[in-house]
C-alpha cells in the first residue's frame, strides 16, 4: 500500500465511527453522538436531492446543543432508526478521508405502530488524522 494512503485499519476505524453515529443518536445519547465529532466539526443536514443544507452546525458544542434539543423534543413521541448502507471512500489520504454513506431514517410512534420513512439522504463525514 502506498505511504500516502490510509491503512485498512484506519478505514475500518472510520466505518466504526460512522456506525456509532446511528447507534448513539438512536439510543438518544446526545453526548455520545457529539463526542464522535471534532471540536471544529461542521455538520450539515441535506435531504435527498437538495443542494443546500437545511441545518448547518459549526462546532462540537453546536452539534451537542442541537442533538440535546432534538432528542428532547422527540422523547415520548417517536423513536428513530438510522439504517446505513454502501459506505464509499471518495477521497483517501494518509491525513484525511471523505466518505459517503446512504442513510434511511425511519420513525416509529412510541405506541408501537408501524415504522414510517422519515428521511432519506447521504451522510458525508470527513475524517482527519489528529
Amino acid at each position: 500500500m502506498e505511504s500516502n494512503r490510509m491503512s485498512l485499519t484506519d478505514k475500518l476505524a472510520i466505518q466504526e465511527v460512522i456506525a456509532q453515529y446511528s447507534y448513539a443518536y438512536d439510543a438518544q445519547d446526545a453526548e455520545g453522538f457529539a463526542a464522535l465529532f471534532t471540536e471544529d466539526a461542521v455538520w450539515e443536514l441535506l435531504a435527498a436531492g437538495s443542494t443546500h443544507p437545511a441545518i448547518r452546525l459549526e462546532s462540537r458544542a453546536a452539534i451537542l446543543a442541537w442533538a440535546k434539543q432534538r432528542l428532547h423534543e422527540r422523547r415520548g413521541h417517536f423513536v428513530s432508526r438510522h439504517h446505513q448502507s454502501s459506505t464509499l471512500f471518495e477521497a483517501l489520504t494518509a491525513e484525511s478521508a471523505r466518505t459517503r454513506t446512504m442513510v434511511l431514517v425511519t420513525h416509529q410512534d412510541v405506541t408501537g405502530g408501524p415504522a414510517s420513512g422519515g428521511f432519506r439522504g447521504v451522510l458525508r463525514p470527513v475524517a482527519q488524522d489528529t
